[in-house]
Protein backbone atom coordinates (compact mmCIF):
# COMPACT_ATOMS: atom_id res chain seq x y z
CA UNK A 1 0.00 0.00 0.00
CA UNK A 2 1.23 3.35 -1.03
CA UNK A 3 1.83 5.95 1.79
CA UNK A 4 2.48 9.45 2.00
CA UNK A 5 5.96 7.89 4.15
CA UNK A 6 6.69 5.77 1.21
CA UNK A 7 10.12 6.30 0.11
CA UNK A 8 11.01 3.85 -2.53
CA UNK A 9 9.74 5.71 -5.32
CA UNK A 10 13.15 7.58 -4.67
CA UNK A 11 15.75 4.45 -4.94
CA UNK A 12 14.98 5.28 -8.74
CA UNK A 13 16.84 8.48 -8.76
CA UNK A 14 19.06 7.38 -6.37
CA UNK A 15 22.08 8.28 -9.55
CA UNK A 16 20.42 11.37 -10.13
CA UNK A 17 21.18 13.30 -6.35
CA UNK A 18 24.92 12.86 -6.11
CA UNK A 19 24.94 14.23 -9.66
CA UNK A 20 23.24 17.32 -9.32
CA UNK A 21 24.87 17.70 -5.52
CA UNK A 22 28.26 17.68 -7.66
CA UNK A 23 26.84 19.94 -9.95
CA UNK A 24 26.06 22.33 -7.39
CA UNK A 25 29.26 22.10 -5.57
CA UNK A 26 31.96 22.30 -8.43
CA UNK A 27 29.62 25.31 -10.13
CA UNK A 28 29.78 27.25 -6.75
CA UNK A 29 33.36 26.66 -6.50
CA UNK A 30 33.98 27.52 -9.91
CA UNK A 31 31.83 30.54 -9.64
CA UNK A 32 33.53 31.66 -5.91
CA UNK A 33 37.02 31.39 -6.97
CA UNK A 34 37.13 32.46 -10.64
CA UNK A 35 39.97 30.09 -11.84
CA UNK A 36 38.63 30.58 -15.64
CA UNK A 37 37.05 33.93 -15.40
CA UNK A 38 33.76 35.54 -14.81
CA UNK A 39 32.33 33.21 -17.70
CA UNK A 40 28.97 31.03 -16.50
CA UNK A 41 28.48 29.13 -19.25
CA UNK A 42 32.18 27.96 -19.11
CA UNK A 43 32.07 27.37 -15.76
CA UNK A 44 28.91 25.35 -16.47
CA UNK A 45 29.89 22.87 -18.75
CA UNK A 46 32.81 22.44 -16.66
CA UNK A 47 30.84 21.58 -13.76
CA UNK A 48 28.31 18.94 -15.93
CA UNK A 49 31.69 17.70 -16.93
CA UNK A 50 32.45 16.50 -13.40
CA UNK A 51 29.47 15.86 -12.82
CA UNK A 52 28.66 12.91 -15.70
CA UNK A 53 32.43 11.93 -14.70
CA UNK A 54 31.18 11.63 -11.11
CA UNK A 55 28.78 8.77 -12.68
CA UNK A 56 31.73 6.50 -13.53
CA UNK A 57 32.21 5.88 -9.53
CA UNK A 58 29.79 3.26 -7.97
CA UNK A 59 31.54 4.07 -4.17
CA UNK A 60 31.33 8.33 -4.98
CA UNK A 61 27.75 7.75 -5.17
CA UNK A 62 27.50 5.65 -2.72
CA UNK A 63 29.46 8.19 -0.66
CA UNK A 64 27.35 10.94 -1.90
CA UNK A 65 24.00 9.34 -1.06
CA UNK A 66 24.95 8.59 2.06
CA UNK A 67 26.29 12.20 2.82
CA UNK A 68 23.22 14.33 1.29
CA UNK A 69 20.76 13.23 3.88
CA UNK A 70 22.86 14.00 6.74
CA UNK A 71 23.78 17.56 5.22
CA UNK A 72 19.74 18.22 4.36
CA UNK A 73 19.59 17.67 8.25
CA UNK A 74 22.37 20.01 9.04
CA UNK A 75 20.89 22.47 6.93
CA UNK A 76 17.50 22.52 8.36
CA UNK A 77 18.91 22.48 11.91
CA UNK A 78 20.84 25.18 11.42
CA UNK A 79 17.19 26.92 9.56
CA UNK A 80 16.03 26.66 13.14
CA UNK A 81 18.75 28.44 14.65
CA UNK A 82 18.38 31.08 12.68
CA UNK A 83 15.14 30.81 13.22
CA UNK A 84 14.69 30.62 17.04
CA UNK A 85 16.97 33.67 17.48
CA UNK A 86 14.94 35.89 14.96
CA UNK A 87 11.96 34.26 17.53
CA UNK A 88 14.00 35.72 20.48
CA UNK A 89 14.88 39.65 18.93
CA UNK A 90 17.32 39.11 16.31
CA UNK A 91 17.73 40.66 13.11
CA UNK A 92 18.57 38.94 9.88
CA UNK A 93 21.30 42.03 9.51
CA UNK A 94 22.70 41.03 13.23
CA UNK A 95 22.71 37.42 12.88
CA UNK A 96 24.89 37.72 9.26
CA UNK A 97 27.18 40.11 10.60
CA UNK A 98 27.90 37.75 13.56
CA UNK A 99 28.03 35.21 11.44
CA UNK A 100 30.74 36.57 8.67
CA UNK A 101 32.95 38.27 11.58
CA UNK A 102 33.26 35.16 13.52
CA UNK A 103 35.78 32.64 12.87
CA UNK A 104 34.39 30.08 14.95
CA UNK A 105 30.98 30.01 12.97
CA UNK A 106 33.46 28.05 9.65
CA UNK A 107 35.80 26.02 12.03
CA UNK A 108 31.96 24.20 13.07
CA UNK A 109 31.06 23.82 10.01
CA UNK A 110 34.47 23.08 8.20
CA UNK A 111 34.29 20.03 11.26
CA UNK A 112 30.56 19.24 11.19
CA UNK A 113 31.47 18.61 7.22
CA UNK A 114 34.73 16.42 7.80
CA UNK A 115 32.29 13.88 10.43
CA UNK A 116 30.10 13.93 7.75
CA UNK A 117 32.51 12.77 5.39
CA UNK A 118 34.29 10.48 7.20
CA UNK A 119 31.39 8.60 8.38
CA UNK A 120 30.17 8.70 4.78
CA UNK A 121 33.81 6.89 4.16
CA UNK A 122 33.45 4.37 6.79
CA UNK A 123 30.58 3.35 5.70
CA UNK A 124 31.05 2.78 2.34
CA UNK A 125 33.97 1.13 3.17
CA UNK A 126 33.63 -0.08 5.86
CA UNK A 127 35.04 -3.80 6.73
CA UNK A 128 37.16 -3.70 3.45
CA UNK A 129 39.61 -0.64 4.12
CA UNK A 130 41.42 -2.20 6.85
CA UNK A 131 44.51 -4.16 6.00
CA UNK A 132 43.77 -7.32 8.32
CA UNK A 133 40.63 -7.69 8.43
CA UNK A 134 38.68 -10.72 7.83
CA UNK A 135 37.25 -11.68 4.27
CA UNK A 136 33.89 -13.40 5.92
CA UNK A 137 33.13 -9.89 7.22
CA UNK A 138 31.19 -8.96 10.64
CA UNK A 139 31.52 -12.08 13.39
CA UNK A 140 30.97 -12.85 16.77
CA UNK A 141 33.46 -14.50 18.36
CA UNK A 142 31.75 -17.03 21.73
CA UNK A 143 34.26 -18.03 24.01
CA UNK A 144 37.56 -16.75 21.88
CA UNK A 145 39.69 -14.50 23.44
CA UNK A 146 39.89 -11.27 20.92
CA UNK A 147 44.18 -11.14 21.44
CA UNK A 148 47.28 -9.40 18.85
CA UNK A 149 49.54 -12.41 20.46
CA UNK A 150 50.50 -13.62 16.83
CA UNK A 151 53.75 -13.99 15.91
CA UNK A 152 53.87 -11.11 13.28
CA UNK A 153 55.04 -8.03 14.47
CA UNK A 154 53.53 -6.41 11.48
CA UNK A 155 50.04 -7.71 12.11
CA UNK A 156 49.98 -7.20 15.39
CA UNK A 157 50.63 -3.02 14.91
CA UNK A 158 47.92 -2.76 11.89
CA UNK A 159 45.44 -5.11 14.40
CA UNK A 160 45.61 -2.21 16.91
CA UNK A 161 45.33 0.22 15.14
CA UNK A 162 42.60 -0.30 13.46
CA UNK A 163 40.57 -1.94 16.47
CA UNK A 164 37.29 -0.11 16.98
CA UNK A 165 38.58 1.12 20.48
CA UNK A 166 41.47 2.79 19.22
CA UNK A 167 39.53 4.50 16.06
CA UNK A 168 37.15 5.66 18.55
CA UNK A 169 39.38 7.16 21.26
CA UNK A 170 40.95 9.14 17.68
CA UNK A 171 37.89 10.71 16.95
CA UNK A 172 37.31 11.54 20.38
CA UNK A 173 40.69 13.21 20.59
CA UNK A 174 39.79 15.07 17.41
CA UNK A 175 36.32 16.44 18.51
CA UNK A 176 38.65 17.41 21.62
CA UNK A 177 41.22 19.06 19.64
CA UNK A 178 38.61 21.03 18.23
CA UNK A 179 36.63 22.02 21.22
CA UNK A 180 40.19 23.45 22.63
CA UNK A 181 40.93 25.62 19.34
CA UNK A 182 37.60 26.89 19.59
CA UNK A 183 36.90 27.60 23.32
CA UNK A 184 40.60 29.80 23.45
CA UNK A 185 40.37 31.14 20.07
CA UNK A 186 41.01 34.75 20.02
CA UNK A 187 37.69 37.16 19.25
CA UNK A 188 38.65 38.95 16.66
Amino acid sequence: MATVLDISLFQSFSSLFPILFVFAIVLGLLQKIKPLGDSVALNSIIAVAIALMSLLSDTLIQVINFMIPWFVIVFIFFILMLLIFQIFGASEKDIFSYLKGDKSISWVIIGISLIILFAAIGNVFGQSIGPYLDEAGNETVIGGEASVATGSFEQNIFATMFHPKVLGFGVIFIIMIFAIALLTGSQD
